[in-house]
This record gives structure tokens, sequence and C-alpha cells, in this order.
């Protein structure tokens, strides 16, 4: 169960590893994933144990390093493990809470879906009291039965604002968000897998 938590808490984070070789279709989520009207391509992915997979997408023209917008989808399969998708929320908003000690810009809200979770929180980048990157994000959390295997899925869309862009962007938020949800509630997208 530790190592469930442990590697939930990496994906949760949402840290992207840039790399040079082609992302390995570990499932398939669909490839473009069309999402508010904008495809995204897989573009990195990474399974480093059978119960915890992560495959993230962008539009053509955006790097991983330097993005603006990004669609992940990751899954965890937890078996009989006392897990599921509500405390996978829990686990986000424990980190988010810490750190809104240093980020000033943290804020969340958890919204509710026919018994399915989103949570819709924004974050911020800087230094000497400069913001560099303002990111606003998208969680909506399923728990799924995939061919059998109990399953915590989660899809995740990101959107990132640099430099000038930051200011307006914030302002936008409130206006995109009913777009963001829906987009979510109507996607139902279950990743499909090749068990052995």
């Amino acid at each position: 169960m530790k190592r469930i938590l442990f590697f939930l808490s990496l994906c949760l984070a949402a840290v992207s590893w840039a790399s040079a070789e082609t992302a390995v279709q570990y499932f398939d989520a669909g490839n473009p994933i069309t999402y508010c009207g904008e495809k995204f391509h897989l573009a990195w992915s990474t399974r480093p144990y059978d119960f915890y997979i992560l495959q993230e997408y962008l539009p053509e023209g955006e790097t991983l390093d330097n993005y603006t917008q990004m669609f992940t989808v990751s899954v965890i399969f937890y078996g009989d493990a006392p897990y599921n998708s509500a405390k996978a929320i829990d686990m986000k908003i424990a980190e988010l809470t810490e750190r809104k000690k240093t980020d000033k810009i943290c804020n969340w809200v958890v919204a509710e879906n026919d018994g399915e979770k989103i949570l819709d929180f924004i974050v911020s980048d800087g230094k000497d009291g400069r913001l560099d990157c303002v990111e606003a994000d998208i969680h909506y959390y399923r728990d799924l039965v995939i061919e059998g295997h109990k399953a915590s899925v989660l899809l995740f869309y990101s959107r990132r604002a640099y430099g000038d862009d930051i200011l307006p962007f914030i302002e936008s938020i409130p206006a995109q968000r009913e777009k963001w949800y829906q987009g979510m509630t109507d996607l139902r997208l279950v990743p499909k897998f090749q068990f052995k």
C-alpha cells in the first residue's frame, strides 16, 4: 500500500520529465485525445510498476518543458487495497494545503458529477516576488473496473500562462471553468488494456 501511495503522489504532482525517447502507449485512451475542441497527442509515458501507469498528451507544436496545455491520463490498479479516488483527492488536497504556505496563488475547489469528483485548482511558480508561471488544473477522478480489475482513473487537464500572459489568463479562468468541467464529463474516457 505504501508503494501505491508513493507513486500516486508522484502522479498527482504532475511532474513531467522530458525525454528524447518515443513514448510507449501502455494503454489505449485514444491518440489523439480530443478535449474541448483541442487534439492532444501522446508525448510521454511511464509505467514504473504494473499497478501504476501515466501517459501525457500535448497539442502539436507543444513541448513538455514549456507547454501551455497538457492532458494526462493515469491509472492505478489497487485490487483489494483500501484505496479509491476519494483517498486520491484527500492526498492531493493535503499537498495543495502544504503548497499554499509558500504559494499565495494556490487555491482549489471540489465539484461532483454523479458521484465522480472534479478537483479544480490553481498554482504558481516564480522568484523574488515575481510570477513566472501560473497553472490551472482540472483533475477528474473516476473509480472503474477495467476488465475485472479495480482501478482509480485520473483525467487531468493542465493550462499554463507565462510572463505577460499571466494576468489575462487568471482573469479568463472563471469563464473557462464550465467548459472545462463539461469537457471532462462528456469525454467518458475508459483506458483500454490488453491483459495477458
